[in-house]
């Protein structure tokens, strides 16, 4: 079996790189060959690589081997990296948000999509592989106490502050730095009633509805591309939970729809192995295919 190498930044908040690291370890998990490869640095002064999941990195192993990796494995880089800098053999790509295609793609490429909404044109033989970076051990409404608060989450969506209408000033900003650690997070959203997110598409707002908070977007962009609430219904999870505008009916719908996503969420929690096996398996023949024609 041809090994895995993965192309991402070290261990960060962001849900993207969190996916990648994540992936990793669950290969390596499953007694297949993996590493990753780290470019950019962010970090900040947390640790490079995540000290509980099983991700050796290639970088100070690099001279050695990545000639043989170079030439066996298969290389996955996320879709935000630009064509295929190391010279890679065989490449997947990883989309993790919303397709947007380049004029110097690689039709050759194998395409990789985080989620079944992500596809810019939607196909029957698109390959998905839906690996949420969630604790749902740490993010769930068991033991909730009594919800005094609401937050703000601005999160990637700065640049729409304020197009629809003031952030609330009695709502407290989840940040990049707090809350400090996970667990904290998870603690202050199962004390909130109201989650107001200018971030899309962010785990964030996953875990606010795990943890029994309503999300209410207050955009529907994502990196200046428009995300329509037709578009959050087609993902894994779909749209329970969220509320599309800030008036009592909205919120209301939310609060009854939300046991549908935790339903969705589990499932495809539950799902995720078989997922990784049949991606292994389709993307080793896809490459031996290829090699062999």
């Amino acid at each position: 079996m041809r090994p895995y190498v993965i192309v991402t930044p070290t261990w960060c908040v962001s849900s993207g790189v969190r996916v990648l690291h994540e992936l990793c370890h669950e290969l390596r998990l499953q007694g297949i060959e993996a590493w990753l490869l780290l470019t950019r640095d962010l970090s900040g002064d947390g640790p490079k690589l995540n000290p509980a999941l099983h991700t050796p990195a290639l970088n100070g192993h690099f001279d050695q081997l990545w000639p043989r990796l170079q030439e066996e494995a298969i290389t996955i880089y996320p879709d935000g990296v630009d064509g295929n800098p190391f010279n890679a053999r065989r490449v997947v790509r990883y989309v993790l948000g919303k397709e947007v295609r380049k004029p110097d793609d690689n039709p050759r490429e194998y395409r990789l999509y985080h989620s079944k909404a992500f596809p810019e044109e939607k196909r029957g033989d698109q390959r998905t592989l839906y690996l949420l970076p969630v604790d749902l051990g740490l993010f769930n409404d068991l033991g909730a106490p009594e919800r005094t608060q609401d937050l703000l989450w601005v999160g990637k969506g700065g640049r729409y502050v304020g197009q629809n209408g003031e952030p609330r000033p009695d709502c407290r900003e989840i940040s990049y730095s707090w809350p400090p650690t996970r667990a904290e997070l998870a603690f202050e959203l199962r004390r909130t009633r109201i989650l107001y997110s200018y971030d899309t598409l962010s785990a964030t707002n996953l875990e606010a509805i795990l943890c029994g908070a309503t999300v209410v977007l207050k955009t529907q962009n994502y990196h200046g591309w428009t995300w329509t609430r037709r578009d959050i219904e087609a993902t894994e999870h779909g749209s329970g939970g969220y509320a599309f505008a800030d008036t009592p009916f909205d919120i209301e719908r939310a609060r009854r729809t939300r046991p549908e996503f935790v339903e969705n969420i589990r499932y495809h929690h539950a799902m995720f192995r078989q997922m990784l096996w049949e991606f292994v398996a389709h993307s080793q023949r896809f490459y031996r295919e290829a090699t062999s024609s």
